[in-house]
Parts: structure tokens; C-alpha cells; sequence
């Protein structure tokens, strides 16, 4: 069968018990009456009118491109942000406007009075009657408590992972570290209350600072301008005459420093102005309307900015600075912002509104009208204010582009002396115009234009939400006759509702940025962990199935880690980094090796990260994965049993079977213990050392080892590992270890059945997802 909304389900169930019953109650007697179930006006709006009338059937004409354009009542569609609520204000402003004591709303569809497009609702129909019903609910709002009843059905036959292993997740994802044992007691005792706490503590690390830098950049796309000196020559000389001060350094490596030093600084002013918000707990609207730039040591000898510094060195001492002669607005105004979404002379600032829609708005402008467009088919004199194929989309760009005319191509105040080009719709932002007396405050004032705008929080939550998750936030299908169509739309029903409550909390908070994470990391989307419908093997081709699947494939905490989380993971949980010596190159942030291979970002001409692994993606993973094992497993063993990380249940002495072949009970058990741990570890599973993955890896150890031994027997194999898989220095310090430290040789082949264990771990899907 089709899958119906809850709520028809019911209503459903309803009609069919009534045509059942036998007399007034049926044969089993009246039953209690069953409460109505609240529908709220925005709803009803959505699943009676808007879903299968206005969008059918009035949409076409009173849209922003229709014949209707320039009527009062004009439509937005579903790629633009919050169009429901949109929508449906403009409904409520036609529903109190009469014609002879009927709503305006009633005469106009129905013909009544004149109507360009006709009669497309007639009296007394079922669509007659849901108008009728709305034009009321719109006088006597219908407002309903708010519970997560409809989430709890999306979410009915996913299983969640435990509390533990979320804060897990988080932790590997927030801070690059796995939990302390106190955090996860904490967790274990307190639930979801004690992670929000343990949440806290760790937003307050500067390493999740890093993470926030990282997170955004992946948006910004700043770090395009990291290497050499981009970011200093996108500066004006005559602004800044001291830009290239490093120059006059007389040591040549102290020059290379101060000069990587001081175009780092430059490039990343505007990421770190985000995490200077975040980290001094201010609201996170803050990124728009500070009238103040971040400066380093390095960067404020660029800007020749006399600022007073603990350490005149420490590249990560920041202060608040004004540069002379700018009126700031936080991130709109950074000269890097400005240059990495760029303008022209024909363009006008076009691109960057765009980038202010779809970074600060959560709306892509491209999407609102249909692409690409026949220029042969536009005649208009000026097609961007007269082409309704252009208006859709320069009616809300232009606007904006105008608020920020003050900002030239090269990203530097220049306030145009001839004024904005009157061809252009007036700058403004919506509706609302720019004040003339705020011409050269205009991006201040639009920065508080935004801010005041719902779509602003929307915005930041999708960020969030996609840095955390992997995946970007749903769009609204559009294809009612797409067989997934009714499941896709029940998917995105439920993740907007989600994200509009984070947001609406986002927003509560003052903008507290620390909340959105919280609430996505104890959400269901970043918690789901596998579907288990029981159904049988015909129900699994039913219909029925097809939409249930369609409706949760958004769902899963599987995200394919990126580069940088992968580096992370394999530090936290090993102890080491993926680099052959503490000076050495990891492989995985480095361009010239793993980094773009593994699906990274250069902000420059890469600028999607990959979300599929593809061949090389996975030679990599196995190049790693083998690596990793053997640097690692003798190094582990060199250390005291209680400091391991990886091996503190058992020593290389320790072999499941004496020379007879019969098992040692005692070393099995702590073998299989270690195994346990190591999934917990490595995997993030917590297994009972009866389950069957704990059997499984115990069987590869078991086998590996048993081979390796009848090697050695037969000198097939050699006593001593191979070199780089011997232990003999210590990472961190270079040093040579003691010679009692020192592991060269495996003459019970047990610590390569270990490497063959750690090596099936490593590659597993679960330690490259997450």
C-alpha cells in the first residue's frame, strides 16, 4: 500500500471503522472518544492548500516570473528559504481584503470578480471548502503545543547509538581526541543531560576552535590564500605601505617564517574573526556586524596597526583592531572575503550577494529560476529589471549587490563618486530600500538587515549540520510523478522540522553557535544507526517498502571522513599521527601526497569535498591501514602495559596454543579481551566478548598467527620484522630506546598476528566513516 502522512493514516482508519460498525457504536460498544488531533494554521496552509492547489494550479501565473508578477499576491517556490511562511503571509494579507463582504481570497479563484487565469475553484468543492476553512483559521489562529510525536514516527524502526558511543562521535569529530574515562562515566551515569555538560567542556578547547576554522572554511574558501604570499599581494600598496615588511629581515629563515607567518595571518582573518566569536561566547551574529578586524603579531605589522601583544611571536594571539579609514562589518567587510567572491565592472557585486544569500541566507539565487537561459529569446532593453526570466533572480541579487557599492574590485572602500548605476534595482535589501544617509555605512546597515532575517540562523544551522554530518540539508523535491516522490517529501518534512528547531533554539540562545552543535550532535540524523523494519522478504519489494526506504535514505551516521578527520582519528586512536617520523611529512595534509587523492579541498580550484570513495580513495585507506599497523604495533608493546594504547591486555609473549596444539584458556580470554577493546577502540563498538565480530577477529589473529608459526618452523618466514615495522627510537623525540625497550625481532609471530588484526581494523568501513 501507500504510505499515507500520519495523520491520513488515522484519518483513514477513522472512515473505515465508521463504514464497519454495525449501529451507533458497533458491535463491541461505544469506545471512549478519541481527542482531535490539533492542526496548526501552517499545516493546514501546507498539506490543504498550498500542496495540492496553490502550487498546481496557482504558482504558474503568481509567481515572481509569471503573468501575475505584478499582481498582489505573488508566490515564491520551494528554493527559496522559508517560502511557506512567506506564502502564507501573503495569503493571510489577501485573506482580510473583501469584495462585498467575501474575502478576496474566495472571489478572485473562484471568479467571482474578474480573474485573468479563470475559474480554478469551484463553489462548493472540496478545494472551495479548504479555502473557506483557511480564510477562518486565518481570523481564529489555530495554535498548537509543539511535541516530537512525528519525529518519533520518521525515526520508529532506526535503532540510535548509545549515549556513550555518541559522545564518542562527537568527541572524535569536535576535538580529534577520543573521550576521557571521566567524560564517558559521566555520560554513562547521566545520559543526554551530562553530554550536553561534557559538550561544553570541550567547546571550550582551542583545538575545537581549529575545527570551527576548518569547518567554515569549507564555505569561505579563504584558505586559498594560504600559500606564499597570495593574501598579502591582494592587498593596495598605497593602503598599506608596510604590507611586504618581512622584507627587510636580514636572516633569510627568519624572513621565510615571518613572511608564511604574516600571509597566514592575512588569509585567515576572516575565519578567525568566527572563531574569536565563538571562543568570548558572544552572539554569533557578530560575524556580520563587528566594526572591529582580527590582527596577529604578523598581520598587524602588515596593516602597520600598533597593537600591544603578551607575545610578540604567538601566532595565536589575536586582538581586536580598526583599520583606518574602513567601516567594518565583520566578515562583509574583509578585504580577503572581498577578493575570494570577487566582482567586476559588468558584474557590480552581483557574485558577492549571491555568496551573502547563500552563506548568511540559506539561499542559492541560481536556483530560483530555471537555468540556463536562451539569451535569444530576451528583447528587453534592460533584461534585469524587465525579463522576467531575469528579475526572478536580479530582483533579490541587485539589491543587496547596491548595499554593497562602497567595496571595488579589489576589495578596498571606495565609495563610488559618481553613485550606484541607476539601471539596477535600488540597493536595498527585500523590500526594504537603503536610506541615503547610510549610503557609506551600507554594508553595516545591510549586515543588520541579515541578522534580523529568520533565514539567518536557518543558514548557520545548515553549515553546522553539513560539517557535522557530511551531507547538506535536503531540498524540497519538486517531481510529484518521480516514483520516490512521496518519500523523499516525508524526508525532507522531517529534517526541516529539525533544523527549523535547531534554529528556533539557535536564535533563542541569544545565537550561541555552541547550541546548534549540541542539538545536531543529540539529534536523531547525527545518532541513526541502522533500519530494521522486520520485514519479510515479500514485504521488501512491496510499495510500501520502496517509500519507507526512500523516506530514510538521508539518514546514517556513515559520513565518510574527510582527510583531516581521518588524520585526526588515527592519532587519537594510536597515539600517533600517519608520518613515518615526527618531522616527516603526514601524509594526509599534505598536497603534494594524500590530501586532494583523499577527497580533500584546495579553496582554490577544488573546492568540493569528494563524499564517495572512489579507487584511489581506497588504495590509500589501505596503504594507511598498513602503515599504520605496523609503525605502531611494536611501538605499543614497548611501553608499560598500563599506558598502551592499543595492547594493555596482553604481551608479545602471549600465544593462544601451547607446542601441542591445545589451547590456553587463560591467554585465549585476554586475547579476546584485547580484541574487545580494540573494536571499542578503533571501531567505536561495544561488543560483549561473546559476540561474533570479537569471533571473527579472534579467528584472523588465530589463523595469521598459526601460519606465521609454521613459517618460522620451516624458515619460511624470518624471526626479525621487517625495519620500518621494528620499534628502536621513540617517535616524539627521535631517540634511540633503551636496548631492554627495543623490539626487532617476533620469534612467536605474534606481534604481526596483532599487525594482520590492527590492519583488518584500520581499513574496516567503520574507521574510515563515521
Amino acid at each position: 500500500m501507500t504510505r499515507y502522512r500520519q495523520r491520513d493514516l488515522r484519518t483513514i482508519g477513522a472512515f473505515v471503522l465508521v463504514l464497519g460498525s454495525i449501529g451507533p457504536c458497533g458491535l463491541m460498544g461505544c469506545a471512549p472518544e478519541q481527542p482531535e488531533e490539533c492542526v496548526s494554521n501552517e499545516d493546514f496552509f501546507k498539506e490543504q492548500i498550498w500542496a495540492p492547489v496553490m502550487s498546481q494550479k496557482c504558482f504558474t501565473c503568481h509567481s515572481t516570473t509569471g503573468v501575475a508578477k505584478n499582481s498582489q499576491f505573488v508566490l515564491q517556490s520551494s528554493d527559496w528559504t522559508g517560502y511557506l511562511d512567506a506564502n502564507l503571509a501573503t495569503v493571510e494579507r489577501l485573506a482580510k481584503l473583501e469584495y462585498e463582504g467575501e474575502p478576496w481570497l474566495i472571489v478572485k479563484p473562484t471568479n467571482t470578480i474578474e480573474h485573468g487565469g479563470g475559474v480554478q475553484i469551484e463553489r462548493g468543492s472540496a478545494e472551495y471548502d479548504a479555502f473557506v476553512e483557511l480564510v477562518d483559521r486565518i481570523k481564529n489562529p489555530v495554535e498548537c503545543a509543539t511535541d516530537d510525536t512525528s519525529s518519533q514516527a520518521y525515526f520508529s524502526d532506526v535503532e540510535m547509538i548509545s549515549d556513550v558511543e555518541t559522545l564518542r562521535k562527537a568527541s572524535l569529530a569536535l576535538v580529534g581526541r577520543l573521550p576521557t574515562p571521566e567524560e564517558q562515566l559521566a555520560v554513562q551515569n547521566g545520559g543526554l543531560e551530562a553530554l550536553d555538560l561534557v559538550l561544553d567542556s570541550m567547546m571550550t578547547e582551542e583545538v575545537f576552535l581549529d575545527r570551527v576554522v576548518e569547518l567554515y572554511n569549507d564555505h569561505f574558501l579563504t584558505d586559498r590564500y594560504l600559500p606564499n604570499v597570495d593574501a598579502i599581494d591582494l592587498l593596495d600598496g598605497e593602503d598599506y605601505p608596510g604590507s611586504y615588511w618581512f622584507e627587510a629581515i636580514e636572516d633569510e629563515g627568519e624572513r621565510n617564517q615571518a613572511r608564511r607567518r604574516s600571509n597566514e595571518a592575512v588569509a585567515r582573518e576572516s575565519l578567525e574573526l568566527i572563531a574569536h566569536v565563538v571562543r568570548n561566547d558572544r552572539p554569533f551574529t557578530e560575524i556580520l556586524t563587528a566594526d572591529y578586524t582580527l590582527v596577529n603579531p604578523y598581520s598587524a605589522k602588515v596593516y602597520g596597526i600598533n597593537a600591544n601583544f603578551e607575545d610578540p611571536t604567538n601566532t595565536n594571539e589575536w586582538v581586536e583592531a580598526k583599520l583606518s579609514g574602513i567601516p567594518h562589518s565583520g566578515v562583509l567587510t574583509s578585504h580577503i572575503w572581498l577578493n575570494r567572491f570577487p566582482t567586476t565592472a559588468t558584474n557590480r557585486n552581483r557574485h558577492r550577494s549571491r555568496m551573502v544569500f547563500k552563506l548568511f541566507l540559506a539561499t542559492d539565487v541560481l536556483k530560483l529560476a530555471e537555468r540556463p537561459i536562451d539569451p535569444t529569446a530576451i528583447e528587453d532593453f534592460n533584461p534585469t529589471r524587465e525579463s522576467d526570466a531575469c528579475t526572478v533572480c536580479h530582483a533579490n541579487i541587485d539589491p543587496v549587490a547596491g548595499a554593497l557599492q562602497n567595496w571595488d574590485e579589489q576589495g578596498r572602500y571606495r565609495p563610488p563618486e559618481m553613485g550606484w548605476y541607476q539601471e539596477m534595482f535600488a540597493p536595498g535589501f527585500g523590500e526594504a530600500e537603503l536610506p541615503a544617509g547610510e549610503k557609506l555605512d551600507g554594508t553595516r546597515w545591510l549586515a543588520q538587515q541579515i541578522i534580523a532575517d529568520p533565514r539567518f540562523a536557518a543558514s548557520q544551522v545548515d553549515i553546522v549540520f553539513q560539517g557535522l554530518t557530511g551531507d547538506a540539508p535536503l531540498r524540497e523535491p519538486n517531481d510529484p510523478a518521480a516514483v520516490d516522490y512521496l518519500g523523499r517529501l516525508v524526508a525532507f518534512d522531517a529534517q526541516n522540522a529539525e533544523l527549523q528547531r535547531i534554529a528556533d533554539a539557535f536564535t533563542e540562545s541569544e545565537f550561541d553557535l555552541k547550541v546548534v552543535v549540541k542539538e545536531i550532535v543529540k539529534s536523531n540524523y547525527y545518532r541513526a544507526k541502522s533500519f530494521d523494519p522486520g520485514w519479510s522478504e515479500d514485504e521488501q519489494s512491496s510499495e510500501e517498502a520502496t517509500h519507507r526506504l526512500a523516506e530514510l535514505a538521508p539518514v546514517g551516521t556513515a559520513r565518510f571522513l574527510t582527510p583531516e578527520q581521518l588524520e585526526r582519528k588515527v592519532e587519537a586512536v594510536t597515539g600517533y599521527p600517519w608520518r613515518a617520523s615526527v618531522n616527516g611529512t603526514t601524509y594526509l595534509l599534505d598536497f603534494n601526497e594524500y590530501r586532494i587523492f583523499y577527497g580533500g579541498i584546495d579553496s582554490d580550484t577544488i573546492v568540493e569535498r569528494m563524499t564517495v570513495p572512489n579507487g584511489i580513495m581506497t588504495n590509500v585507506a589501505e596503504r594507511m591501514a598498513n602503515e599504520v599497523s605496523c609503525w605502531n604495533t611494536a611501538r605499543d608493546f614497548t611501553k608499560p602495559a598500563a599506558v598502551r594504547n592499543l595492547f594493555p591486555y596482553i604481551d608479545p609473549g602471549f600465544e593462544p596454543e601451547d607446542d601441542n596444539g591445545f589451547e590456553i584458556p587463560a591467554v585465549t580470554e585476554a586475547i579476546r579481551v584485547n580484541i574487545q577493546h580494540l573494536h571499542w577502540r578503533l571501531l567505536g563498538e561495544q561488543l560483549e566478548i561473546d559476540d561474533p565480530e570479537i569471533d571473527r577477529t579472534y579467528a584472523l589473529f588465530l589463523e595469521v598467527w598459526r601460519d606465521g608459526k609454521r613459517g618460522l618452523a620451516l624458515g619460511e618466514y624470518p624471526v626479525g620484522l621487517p625495519n620500518q615495522c621494528q620499534a628502536t627510537r621513540d617517535f616524539w623525540s627521535d631517540q634511540p630506546l633503551a636496548d631492554a625497550e627495543r623490539i626487532t625481532n617476533d620469534s612467536r609471530y605474534t606481534i604481526r598476528a596483532w599487525m594482520a588484526v590492527m590492519t583488518y581494523m584500520l581499513s574496516d568501513y567503520r574507521f574510515l566513516h563515521e
